[in-house]
């Protein structure tokens, strides 16, 4: 029994070790998620924007019987830019400054991720796209002229819709490090409900009421 003792015994110096939760690591997972997210998904908002987003395929239905070995050329290649001007890019820089502010000062910033998001598929779907998707002159000179959405396309309403969906994820990991860093101490609430610095008054004992 002794030995037994001695060898459950902790070292003197040797601080106790906190049971480890296996809920924390599924619960730090989803920020960790967030916080990566975030910080690849606004450079690839901007790096979307110097890629071609469009562009008209010619002679398509001529290529169908080949198209494993040939594809219709294309012409008229455009970038986002050519659609909506810096406005998406503005947006990407504007990401990155409120992921940093958010994170170094202010958690409630990153709250703005999703309407910067929401702003950047707005304008893919009802700038973009119906811009993108017009021939214009070529469907008068050329036969089977048809326009596509390229890759481009994809990758920025693809970052616009992480953007939105994250920015809420980065907002509550913020707020649950803030919270673990300053707990929160209860406080004595007054007669109208607001915490009183003060410390509550101890009552006086009988033997101090009869000797005054």
């Amino acid at each position: 029994m002794r030995l037994r003792r001695r060898q459950g015994r902790r070292p003197p110096g040797v601080p106790e070790r906190a049971p480890v939760r296996p809920n924390d690591s599924l619960a730090r997972a989803p920020e960790g998620v967030a916080r990566t997210a975030l910080w690849a998904v606004t450079p690839a908002l901007g790096a979307s924007q110097f890629t071609d987003y469009r562009a008209v395929e010619i002679g398509a239905p001529q290529y169908r019987a080949v198209e494993n070995v040939a594809s219709a050329p294309e012409v008229d290649p455009r970038s986002p830019r050519s659609a909506h001007g810096v406005a998406v890019l503005a947006i990407a820089v504007a990401g990155l400054f409120v992921t940093a502010f958010a994170v170094g000062r202010n958690w409630r910033l990153a709250r703005l991720l999703t309407v910067l998001g929401m702003a950047a598929i707005l304008i893919c779907l009802l700038v973009d796209a119906p811009q993108g998707l017009r021939e214009g002159s070529f469907a008068i000179r050329y036969e089977g002229a048809k326009a596509i959405l390229l890759a481009g396309f994809w990758a920025q309403l693809c970052s616009a819709v992480t953007l939105t969906v994250v920015g809420p994820l980065l907002a509550a990991q913020l707020r649950s490090e803030r919270a673990a860093r300053d707990p929160h101490q209860p406080r004595r609430l007054g007669r109208s409900g607001v915490a009183s610095p003060f410390p509550a008054p101890q009552p006086s004992s009988g033997a101090e009421g009869a000797a005054t």
